[in-house]
């Protein structure tokens, strides 16, 4: 049994061991082994307490470092998100729209400065006020407009600004819902004066447009019936001169009488062409649905000439169209009337083709006559224009020249593939659907 004094003792169990007990009991065996198991108690308590200060002290280490860490990444969001910030109001300023939020009653709950800048008012003084405040000279439409049962309701109000300048808001508002009860508003408003102002002089220019036709329709009729009267007795006058003085008319003085009569028929054939295209593509005809066989039926009986003609049809006869039918077998007339009058073969030959896609048909009408030359493929449509003098074929030089503003009006397009001597083919589009109005009066209104 070894001595107390010679047991390594934790520090504190052996101060109390000398301070408390006796040496015969400290001695004692039983005691021993009791003060050995506390004493080895100790020594692990101590080890164990090291332990844990020396994790706590690396915890702590690495708590502060990580802590350091965040600190870090926070300071770098809050700056990126201060950026992004500043960004987005930079971006939201920059939009010339105004955007807005409204509560459902209409009050104003956000707007951009895009407001300040098409109004005059400021965004301060707007905020929680009503909407319509703003635009109560137009309470009326405004009422139907939010009466609509449509998602997203569009209008375009008056409204003035706060200098009282009388400007036009196109107003675009969609409705937010929150348990299928109205929330609230939220859209764009935006200066559209420059457009409405456009849209009213775009009007006005076309009522002058229609009046101006219509007194062009007028003054061509009145024209052409003035024209016409005074030519009728030039010829009704050397008809009757000549049948009182036939028997001294011989030679070339009665071909100068047939010669007159033959200008006063060409000048009475020119002023009726000239009529015919005004009103080319202007007046509308009924629209029709029909088989292209009924067309091409009509179309090769309308056509006499001393020589020989034989019609050739390449395509599907039982093509059914829906269009206008009268303005279509006009122009095809005047492409089979040139192949004819001009043809120099003793046989005639004419073929009309067709083809159909989802958008337009395609014509065309060839001939195997002398062919035109490719320097004349774009004259032949001006009005009045013939290859060949008019001594030589009658012609008033205004049959392509409809032709070519018919197609114009309805959006088509009209070539020419030809060889000299080889003959000619007239190619053109005829929409399926016709051009919009609206598109018409951009291509053909010089003001817009």
């Amino acid at each position: 049994m070894p001595e107390l004094t010679d047991v390594n003792y934790h520090r504190l169990l052996k101060r109390q061991i000398r301070k408390s007990l006796p040496p015969e009991l400290a001695e004692h065996p039983d005691l021993q082994d009791f003060l050995l198991s506390v004493n080895q108690a100790y020594t692990e308590y101590q080890d164990d307490l090291v332990r844990v200060e020396l994790i706590l002290e690396q915890s702590s280490g690495e708590l502060f470092k990580a802590n350091r860490e965040l600190s870090r990444i926070a300071a770098e969001k809050t700056e990126e998100a201060a950026l992004t910030n500043k960004r987005l109001e930079e971006v939201v300023s920059s939009i010339t729209e105004v955007l807005v939020q409204l509560d459902q009653s209409g009050n104003i709950i956000y707007m951009n400065k895009a407001w300040e800048t098409i109004t005059g008012y400021t965004v301060n003084e707007c905020i929680n006020r009503n909407w319509m405040d703003f635009f109560s000279d137009s309470e009326e439409e405004i009422g139907e407009m939010l009466s609509s049962e449509l998602p997203t309701i569009n209008a375009t109000i008056k409204i003035f600004t706060a200098k009282r300048k009388e400007i036009w808001i196109g107003v675009s508002l969609t409705r937010q819902y929150l348990n299928n009860v109205l929330a609230g508003y939220i859209g764009t408003f935006s200066d559209v004066t420059e457009r409405v102002s456009a849209e009213k002089k775009l009007k006005s220019y076309m009522r002058d447009l229609e009046r101006i036709n219509a007194e062009l329709d007028q003054f061509a009729y009145v024209v052409s019936h003035d024209l016409k009267a005074p030519l009728r007795a030039i010829n009704n006058l050397s008809e009757w001169i000549e049948e009182d003085i036939s028997h001294l008319l011989e030679g070339d003085t009665l071909d100068q009488f047939k010669l007159l009569r033959g200008r006063v028929h060409r000048m009475e054939s020119l002023i009726n062409g000239i009529l015919s295209y005004s009103r080319a593509g202007r007046i509308k005809t009924v629209k029709e649905r029909f088989v292209i066989n009924s067309l091409l039926d009509d179309l090769h009986e309308t056509f006499n000439s001393k020589k020989p003609v034989r019609f050739v049809f390449d395509g599907n006869t039982e093509t059914v169209l829906e269009t206008e039918k009268i303005t279509l077998t006009q122009i095809l007339q005047n492409l089979i009337s040139n192949g004819i009058k001009y043809n120099d073969k003793p046989e005639i030959e004419i073929t009309v083709g067709w083809k159909e896609d989802d958008k337009k048909f395609e014509f065309y009408v060839a001939d195997n006559g002398p062919g035109i030359s490719p320097e004349f493929h774009e004259r032949i449509f001006v009005i009045f224009q013939t290859l060949q003098a008019r001594d030589e074929v009658e012609s008033t030089g205004v049959g392509l020249a409809i032709v070519k503003k018919i197609l114009d009006e309805k959006g088509g397009v009209i070539r020419i593939e030809s060889q000299m001597k080889e003959g000619t083919k007239f190619i053109f589009t005829w929409p399926k659907s016709e051009v919009k109005e609206e598109e018409i009066s951009l291509k053909n209104n010089p003001f817009q």
